[in-house]
């Protein structure tokens, strides 16, 4: 049986991911969170969106997959009208793109989506989103580790962990785009935890080790 007290690591831990999930910066006021579901903050509150339909929820999800890289439309016609011509496939990309950009617009998000000939992205000047930080933190934590530097490479790491509060837009389980991108973020996260075990076993941390094993139990909180 578990103990009442919780290790010190956990306890920091869950004071941060209160806040490090729904904060932006003070040029996005907006964040998205993917993560565990779909979400959507304006200046730290969750938002409502009243979308124009289905496809431009889809759109909206497809682009958070690129986020901060261009990609081409064609690429995104085939992730969501994959059957489709050529002709109807870009009929139903503008219709449904000028749906979304509206969808957005209507809690105050404008310029929100950039096109640059064929190719096409969010603004992420605009926009925060949770799984481009949760990669960029993995990835510098993990080379920081490897180059032995432990103390800033677990602050990346345990920020990362904190971020991932379960599967990439688990809502969307059949587009192709979406579920090779969940793959790929819930890959990352288990690097994320192999690298946090291997920080906290250098540094001795008990605690922090125990509440991996903690985490770890699938039987966790369940009574016999």
């Amino acid at each position: 049986m578990r103990s009442g007290k919780e290790p010190l690591a956990m306890r920091s831990n869950l004071k941060k991911s209160a806040s490090s999930y729904t904060s932006a910066g003070p040029e996005n006021r907006f964040r998205v969170c993917s993560f565990g579901g779909l979400t959507v903050y304006r200046d730290g509150v969750p938002v409502c969106i009243d979308w124009e339909s289905r496809k431009a929820r889809l759109l909206f999800c497809c682009l958070l997959v690129t986020f901060d890289q261009w990609v081409h439309r064609r690429k995104v016609i085939e992730a969501l009208w994959p059957e489709s011509s050529t002709d109807s496939g870009e009929k139903n990309f503008k219709t449904t793109l000028s749906r979304m950009r509206k969808s957005i617009a209507g809690f105050g998000c404008t310029a929100s989506v950039l096109t640059q000939g064929e190719a096409i992205r969010l603004n992420y000047l605009s926009i925060a989103l949770d799984a481009s930080e949760f990669r960029n933190n993995a990835t510098q934590g993990i080379k920081r580790l490897v180059r032995g530097d432990t103390k800033s490479a677990r602050k990346l790491l345990e920020s990362a962990q904190d971020l991932y509060r379960g599967e990439f837009l688990p809502e969307e389980p059949y587009n192709r785009l979406i579920a090779e991108a969940r793959t790929e973020l819930s890959g990352i996260h288990a690097s994320v935890i192999k690298a946090l075990e291997k920080s906290y076993l250098i540094d001795g941390n008990a605690d922090a080790l125990e509440m991996f094993s903690f985490l770890a139990t699938p039987s966790l909180g369940e009574s016999a």
